[in-house]
């Protein structure tokens, strides 16, 4: 079976060389549409054997995708973004995949990098990202486009299925993404996308959580919406939709007073945990809440949980998130807990394991001359265990 390629760019000379060589002998053809580059981009996919086209940007991903998919000719489509690259150890599980009678089309997992100098510092994500040319596969929205209806659903009617592959993509533009010229330009899209296609519960959430990134109050308003939709939905076994976690985030970190949550917080917490329990940003917040209340056991238990989803991977891979709550934080903060308890004996294995972090090691170094002080007092008999230095994140 054949493997087209494909995926539109605008100004991506930096990225361009570094994603279509990911894809060289993996594809039979790659197809770039190019959005209206005044860089070496179209110059440099030429070289590297890509078919490029042009298509004049209308203030709409989807189409720029779709006029992409248009010029395809292979059997599949691997959809990759100019600031990607497929991994090489993912080309034989690729080859599978192609292989596969009974697939419309599979998930990816993307890692999303914090950093360009931390290269082990990511987390993944789940993301349809290859499927089966044809003409009815098409891509919908302005902004974040996905299809309509479902994947999932089409492959259900036809007795085929999507499935999730061995497939990895490094995704290097992450933090540029939160640019202001960036985000701005979303919330232009998302607002156009609400207008042509009103109450979509995706993009009021997406609309909403950019507006406040760019520092407009109007977010709140937008989240209203949203959060009265959800509210709706609230005795529902599972959540509308996986970004409706981003929601509750946003619900537990606001005042009640600018939110008009209809749930108080201990129905939000109950909520998370119902309908999100791999969650890691929302077990974040949980662990934090508990840690302000007193409630270090609570927390405790969460961090632990925490760690033990960011070790093994096992964390929701729904949405993105920064990976500092699944690295060195929780652990820092967990030994914090652990010394709020008297329970010195586990918080300085924790400690002495983060003293050369990067992001944590000064804490840690800190905390654990408080532990071993007080260990030393308590063998004296002149001070408790329980008296420890607050020197942690959570």
């Amino acid at each position: 079976m054949s493997l087209s390629v494909c995926l539109i760019a605008k100004d991506e000379e930096r990225n361009v060389s570094r994603a279509l060589q990911s894809v060289a002998g993996a594809a039979d053809e790659i197809i770039l549409a190019d959005t209206g580059s005044s860089d070496g981009t179209k110059e440099t996919a030429r070289k590297l054997g890509a078919v490029v086209c042009d298509f004049p940007w209308v203030d709409d991903f989807a189409a720029a995708r779709n006029h992409a998919l248009d010029q395809a000719r292979c059997d599949w489509i691997l959809w990759l973004d100019a600031d990607e690259e497929l991994l090489p150890e993912s080309r034989d599980a690729l080859r599978r995949c192609l292989r596969r009678t009974d697939a419309l089309g599979f998930l990816v997992l993307r890692q999303d990098l914090q950093g360009a100098g931390s290269p082990d510092c990511f987390t993944e994500m789940w993301q349809l990202r290859l499927f089966r040319r044809r003409p009815d596969l098409r891509f919908a929205g302005r902004c974040h486009p996905d299809f309509r209806p479902p994947l999932n659903e089409t492959a259900a009617a036809e007795g085929k299925r999507v499935y999730q592959s061995a497939i990895r993509l490094r995704h290097h533009g992450y933090l540029e993404e939160l640019k202001a010229s960036k985000l701005r330009r979303a919330a232009r899209l998302l607002k156009l996308e609400l207008e042509d296609r009103p109450g979509q519960l995706y993009y009021q959430i997406e609309y909403g959580r950019t507006l406040l990134s760019l520092g407009d109050a109007q977010g709140h308003a937008v989240l209203k919406l949203a959060t009265r939709a959800v509210h709706a939905r609230r005795n529902e076994a599972t959540a509308p939709m996986p970004l409706a976690a981003s929601l509750l985030e946003y619900l537990l970190l606001s005042p009640r007073a600018l939110t008009d949550s209809p749930w108080t917080v201990e129905e939000l917490h109950a909520l998370a945990q119902r309908w999100f329990p791999a969650s890691a940003p929302l077990m974040w917040i949980r662990a934090q809440f508990h840690f302000q209340r007193g409630d270090f056991d609570t927390a405790s238990r969460l961090l632990e949980r925490l760690i033990h989803l960011g070790s093994t991977r096992t964390y929701d891979k729904s949405i993105s998130f920064d990976p500092r709550i699944v690295g060195d934080d929780p652990r820092l903060n967990l030994a914090v807990c652990h010394i709020r308890l008297g329970r010195l004996d586990r918080a300085e294995p924790l400690l002495q394991a983060l003293l050369n972090s990067p992001a944590v090691g000064a804490q840690a170094r800190q905390n654990l001359s408080a532990v071993l002080e007080l260990q030393q007092r308590f063998r004296q008999g002149t001070t408790r265990p329980a008296d420890g230095n607050d020197g942690g994140n959570t």
